[in-house]
């Protein structure tokens, strides 16, 4: 499953390939740049430079008319959310100058802030656990109730409410952190959040049209303006610092990673922007005019992106992946037309240079199947082309066939999914060694992944061959007996992925219903839903029509064969029109269309607990699925991966329309990402960012 977080940003590596030979655009190149921003109804300012160097600045309209040829060339724009580099950086300069430690608790410096335990570093990463800004003060956004920063100071102080979580174990985006980073930077200066910038980065970088807007009521996350050709400079001191050491300037774009007793999992989030491998970005948008800026430091190139209409973090993003697409030859995936040669490619050439033997593909329009088709072989070996009914392993998408049937069993008032648990946690030999007095485990937190129990132990060593229950299992990576599912975080307080408990869920609906999980499956999911194809048999055979699985460079890897407790977590085949049947009845009983979930029951699936950061900074977690609000509307997805196999399913959670996209490969990441835009653009879907 965690493949899926990971897929978007190999997809950006691969379009922005940090070329150092890099050069001047073509006039061929801008001019397909704007045709391509002007088709997606783009209207704002690009600019696009190499080192000093501005390659492209435009100020793009559909229609020119009396409108000024270059915004925001002498006037100043808000960088709104885009602002916490700035705040970053003056922080890192202050410490050095004070010989003041990250580790350091914030109290120590601001002793009227009433978490005691919050380090500096936790507010830079946001893992300080504050509450969010709307936690804090509801109606912040409201037009009719401007707050000062004084204000949310005294509420910060005041309210009483609680970290999420143990500072440095999880991650929550808190507009609040960098509210609080600037109060200590006036604190530790001895200046104004405005005096401080402006002397220690403003006048020596020479950002002539760069300011602080002291009224802004969360200066440090917001409150900074500035120009496209300022940020051009702002951009080399972060290539080439002159302010920091460039160590300390590297640790800023370096990943956060969340540690606890049982893992530890790096996200793609720095000190105050979104991170990759070798690029950084941020999204800002205030007083109705959004920005995006992006940085490859591998080759120095740099895209500020700035609307005046103030669109999504989706749309921009998008307008950003058009440019590399153009500007590094990028060719656009087509799968129904017939192709351009030179500019656009064709999916089987895709799955050639992938390594990708097979992929099925099921795209959804108006709640109904629109199209389908598989491309490619079941198996290199012996080269057998698939069909339109071979099956593909779901992997973690088979997660959602349990979410489906407690959704019905809940409409049939036979589940209460805030009931007490911890007895059947009990009987399945589930440890609850760590529980604290008053909590408890119910099927609300298993199926968000918040329940606090652990992913699961080894459970594919031969010794469990057969075992038809929880508690008979053996996790043989464990010195404690049992099958090394416990309880190790207080419930609701983070998210951490957990097949173990939907092995639990499972179990669970095992042991009430009297009927084995097939079974049940099949009376929830496979007749509602008129599958045909699809099954939970772990022992297919040469007769039966399904795609076997292969690693990066085409080799063909063994069967994996899942043990009865773990089948919901894992173990279903599927082709992409059925599994797809299932999100797109979600879908519909989302917007009160469906006759098989109620309308009530489709929306408590989808309404988001909490982030799912170890998985992604990007997604909430839902229950059953996942949810990305990114862009103008809202989508809920999954993915899948068993060794050799990776899918993912994503849907619109209003909109009627979605996509399946199954492979046989574990070189299937990149294949599924440029499918789902290509097919996202065409269709033209609401934009997002993943």
């Amino acid at each position: 499953m965690r493949f899926v977080w990971h897929l978007f940003l190999s997809l950006i590596l691969q379009l922005s390939c940090g070329d150092d030979s890099f050069g001047s655009l073509s006039e061929d190149i801008k001019s397909e740049i704007r045709q391509r921003l002007k088709s997606e109804n783009f209207q704002g300012v690009i600019l696009i430079s190499k080192g000093n160097e501005i390659l492209m600045r435009e100020t793009i309209y559909l229609r020119r008319g009396d409108r000024p040829k270059q915004l925001y060339r002498k006037h100043s724009f808000p960088l709104g959310e885009s602002s916490k580099p700035f705040s970053t950086y003056a922080l890192k300069i202050l410490l050095l100058e004070k010989n003041i430690k990250e580790t350091d608790f914030v109290k120590s410096h601001l002793p009227w802030f009433p978490y005691p335990k919050i380090r500096i570093q936790n507010l830079l990463k946001h893992t300080s656990g504050l509450p969010k800004l709307l936690e804090l003060y509801p109606n912040f956004d409201s037009t009719d109730n401007k707050v000062s920063r004084t204000k949310l100071k005294d509420l910060l102080t005041t309210s009483g409410l609680k970290p999420a979580f143990p500072e440095g174990e999880y991650w929550k985006y808190s507009r609040l952190d960098f509210f609080v980073i600037a109060y200590l930077i006036e604190t530790l200066s001895g200046k104004t959040y405005k005096e401080y910038l402006k002397e220690k980065i403003f006048s020596p970088l020479h950002l002539e049209h760069t300011y602080v807007d002291m009224s802004d009521p969360v200066l440090g996350d917001s409150g900074i303006y500035t120009t496209p050709e300022d940020l051009v400079l702002w951009k080399e001191e972060l290539y080439k610092p002159t302010l920091l050491f460039k160590k300390q300037v590297n640790h800023i774009f370096e990943r956060t990673v969340l540690t606890d007793a049982v893992s530890s999992d790096p996200i793609y989030f720095g000190e105050g922007s979104y991170v990759g491998d070798y690029f950084h970005w941020t999204y800002g948008k205030e007083k109705g005019v959004s920005n995006f800026i992006y940085q490859d430091r591998k080759s120095d190139f740099f895209i500020c992106i700035v609307d005046p209409s103030g669109t999504s973090k989706g749309e921009l993003s998008s307008y950003k992946s058009i440019i590399t697409e153009v500007m590094f030859g990028g060719k656009r995936l087509k799968l129904k037309e017939p192709i351009k040669q030179g500019k656009e490619i064709s999916i089987e050439e895709v799955m050639r240079e992938q390594k990708v033997p097979a992929v099925g593909i099921a795209v959804y329009k108006n709640h109904s199947l629109a199209w389908k088709k598989n491309y490619g072989v079941k198996n290199l070996e012996s080269g057998e082309a698939v069909t339109g009914k071979t099956l593909f392993r779901a992997g973690s998408l088979s997660k959602t066939t349990i979410a489906f049937t407690v959704a019905s069993l809940m409409d049939e008032k036979q589940l209460n999914p805030f009931q007490n648990w911890n007895h059947k946690l009990r009987k399945f030999k589930v440890g609850l060694g760590k529980k604290k007095k008053g909590e408890y485990v119910n099927l609300d937190q298993l199926l968000s992944h918040t329940s606090g129990l652990t992913e699961r132990g080894n459970w594919d060593d031969p010794i469990n061959k057969g075992k038809k229950h929880i508690k008979e299992i053996k996790d043989t990576y464990s010195v404690k007996n049992g099958n090394g599912l416990e309880l190790y975080y207080t419930p609701d307080s983070k998210s951490r992925y957990s097949g173990g408990g939907y092995a639990v869920i499972q179990e669970a609906l095992v042991d009430a219903m009297k009927m084995n999980f097939p079974k049940i499956i099949e009376h929830y999911v496979i007749l509602p839903l008129h599958w045909n194809e699809s099954t939970f048999r772990q022992n297919l055979t040469t007769a039966d029509d399904f795609c076997e699985g292969h690693d990066e460079e085409g080799k063909l890897l063994p069967i994996k064969k899942f043990i009865t407790p773990e089948l919901g977590s894992g173990g279903l085949w599927t082709t992409p029109e059925e599994i797809g049947s299932l999100f797109n009845e979600i879908a519909k009983a989302n917007v009160g269309k469906s006759e098989i979930i109620s309308e009530d029951t489709a929306k408590y699936l989808l309404t988001p607990k909490m982030s799912a950061a170890n998985l992604t900074v990007h997604a909430l977690v839902g229950r059953g699925f996942f949810l990305n609000r990114t862009g103008n509307s809202e989508y809920f997805f999954h993915g899948g991966h068993t060794k050799g196999h990776k899918a993912l399913a994503f849907f619109n959670t209003k909109k009627g329309y979605g996509i399946v996209i199954l492979t046989n490969s574990e070189a299937g990441s990149n294949l599924i990402w440029r499918i789902l835009r290509s097919v996202s653009i065409q269709e033209k879907w609401d934009k997002f960012v993943n």
